[in-house]
């Protein structure tokens, strides 16, 4: 792409010049002395342990994976001064919803259905083609939040409120530079962002956040959601980055639809080594794959381990479950092993046998 079409396609902010006097001010260092004197005040909550005030919290995940029904349901909670699944208390605030994914009409139905009260303090920006990167649209919205005391913006999503190149650092820096504005200004953002698609190897939550590290980087907390492979009724919450405290432990979340109405229901602590487990089913799988005549145990502990760590009593229990399920067979090899392979190969392997009798 040459210089003057990636001009064209990311339309950053001039830096006007500083006056002397200015930069006198904004660059004038402050002593170790002057350092300790500040007091600051305790650590301040728009969700209590979720969202910081005054910060950028991200909310990732895959495609229909609630991020959006979430964030409804946050803006309730806030807006009403409710509490986050019954679990996480949130201040009484007045929210706007910036929405350039969804049309108006599907924004409506979903808060119908996880039944938010007209009168909420919720206002909406829905499909103007807001960009964060054009200054007297930013500057404009942050009026209004002051004119109508609005202390938390929900954006989903950040991709389409930017015309930048997501995989470019320097040009995602200056996305969050921008939005950055609105916390300067006493605003709390909450935005939703897409994640890469999950291989057989795990990965961390920020390194599936889709384009450029700077993205995580700039963020003061980040949520990331997954459905449940077993249970898609089911998601799990992992906090990926909290830079304010100590992040909390994952927890699962069930979805439930009640009498026509949507409904977000706490269901505690996620288990790690449940977690653990169906990684380990799922690498077994994609290893017997590749392998016809099948993998003895002792083979396949040593596929799992050199793609993922994961400890014996999870690969155990996950190919006891595998068998069980008879998505894997297992057969008598020799000197005593047992091999297991997948029912087609097994099914494969006794035809030609059969053929040979």
């Amino acid at each position: 792409m040459s210089i003057k079409k990636e001009e064209e396609r990311f339309e950053g902010i001039k830096q006007e010049a500083l006056s002397e006097e200015d930069l006198n001010k904004s660059l004038k260092p402050i002593s170790l002395n002057e350092l300790f004197s500040m007091e600051f005040p305790e650590n301040k909550w728009v969700i209590e342990n979720l969202v910081p005030y005054q910060g950028i919290t991200i909310i990732s995940g895959a495609p229909a994976s609630y991020k959006t029904w979430l964030i409804l349901q946050m803006a309730i909670d806030i807006a009403s001064g409710g509490s986050l699944l019954g679990q996480f208390k949130c201040e009484p605030l007045k929210v706007m919803i910036i929405d350039e994914e969804n049309h108006l009409r599907l924004v409506q139905e979903r808060l119908r259905l996880l039944g938010a009260d007209a009168k909420l303090p919720i206002c909406f920006l829905s499909q103007k083609g807001f960009l964060v990167s054009k200054k007297n649209m930013l500057e404009k919205v942050i009026e209004i939040c002051k004119q109508d005391e609005i202390d938390v913006i929900f954006i989903d999503s950040l991709v389409r409120v930017n015309n930048a190149e997501e995989n470019d650092a320097s040009q995602m820096s200056e996305v969050f530079r921008q939005i950055k504005h609105f916390c300067q200004n006493g605003i709390t953002v909450i935005l939703t962002h897409h994640e890469r698609k999950e291989g057989v190897i795990k990965i961390s939550a920020q390194n599936r956040l889709r384009g450029s590290s700077d993205i995580s980087a700039a963020v003061d907390a980040h949520l990331a959601i997954k459905r449940d492979k077993d249970d898609k009724s089911k998601i799990i919450i992992e906090q990926a980055k909290l830079r304010m405290a100590k992040e909390i432990e994952s927890f699962e979340v069930a979805i439930r639809e009640v009498e026509e109405k949507m409904e977000f229901s706490y269901l505690g602590q996620h288990s790690e080594e449940a977690s653990k487990k169906e990684t380990a089913k799922e690498i077994i799988k994609s290893v017997l794959e590749e392998e016809p005549d099948g993998l003895s145990r002792s083979e396949l502990f040593q596929k799992v381990n050199e793609l993922e760590n994961i400890g014996d009593k999870s690969i155990r229990e996950a190919i006891k479950e595998l068998i069980a399920s008879e998505t894997i067979l297992e057969r008598q090899g020799s000197k005593n092993t047992k091999i297991c392979s997948l029912p087609k190969f097994h099914q494969e392997e006794s035809a030609i046998q059969e053929a040979l009798i």
